[in-house]
């Protein structure tokens, strides 16, 4: 299965939400990240998407893959895609995911728990820090 990576555009936005929608992500900011996204392709059909996030922190987020495309190589070449652009603007990348195995095996590492409210303004101000499922990761160049 050939699998292409290119820059999200606006047609791209419906499959973007429906994507990151099997996995509970946040769609609400898709739009105005836009300009961030890249999506993976397969014969003009959108099977996953990836956001290098440049706020306060620059961190790789809103990955995800269609179900039943998994495990076919479509995330490590979005994951390799965003770390390559992230190379030029800064030495770390963050990120908070609930599969921090998939990322280890790129190159993150694990961080302790307590570093998300350092990093994260909204999980200082989270309701559910306490329970929260995801494991922050950082990559350093």
């Amino acid at each position: 299965m050939d699998i292409d990576i290119r820059k999200a555009t606006q047609s791209d936005l419906k499959d973007i939400r429906t994507i990151l929608s099997f996995y509970y992500l946040d769609t609400e900011n898709v739009e105005i990240n836009l300009p961030e996204f890249i999506v993976a392709q397969t014969n003009n059909k959108i099977i996953g998407c990836a956001c290098l996030d440049l706020g306060d922190v620059v961190e790789l987020r809103s990955i995800a893959i269609l179900p039943s495309y998994r495990n076919r190589g479509a995330g490590s070449k979005l994951v390799y895609a965003i770390l390559k652009r992230a190379q030029d603007l800064t030495d770390t990348v963050y990120l908070r995911t609930t599969s921090p195995v998939f990322f280890e095996k790129k190159g993150f590492v694990w961080l302790q728990n307590r570093e998300k409210k350092i990093i994260w303004k909204d999980c200082v101000q989270c309701d559910k820090y306490d329970i929260c499922r995801q494991t922050v990761m950082q990559k350093s160049f």
